[in-house]
């Protein structure tokens, strides 16, 4: 019965085109979830850390940023790759864990998100 109802859902996730592809597990920190157009991965690290490696990143691969702002538990940043808009958003997940959702262009780039996660680590 378990196996009908796991196929059920994949069915219907399949059927919607919100279908998502995990790299690892969703629930470990430092692995990609690749969804709806944006590469998110959790960094060991605090939301001021991690703003602040973000937008050193950006500066390394010369993103311009367009648009930036910071809260309490969550920040976002806009930026321009060539002709594409980015749009990075952080989000505390607490006070030692922050999730960075990455999507390049409208449709999403997985690849160029992957380039600028890679940057924004390398800033740790």
């Amino acid at each position: 019965m378990k196996a009908i109802k796991n196929l059920a859902i994949i069915l219907v996730l399949l059927s919607t085109g919100c279908a998502a592809l995990v790299v690892g597990g969703a629930a470990a920190v430092g692995t990609y979830t690749y969804v709806a157009g944006q590469l998110k991965k959790t960094y060991n690290a605090n939301l001021d850390s991690t703003y602040r490696a973000t937008l050193a990143g950006c500066d390394s691969l010369g993103l311009p940023v367009l648009e930036r702002t910071k809260q309490l538990s969550q920040a976002s940043i806009k930026a321009q790759d060539g002709d594409r808009d980015v749009w990075i958003t952080l989000k505390a997940q607490s006070s030692t864990t922050t999730e960075i959702a990455i999507r390049v262009g409208y449709l999403g780039d997985e690849q160029a998100s992957r380039r600028i996660h890679e940057a924004i680590s390398s800033k740790f």
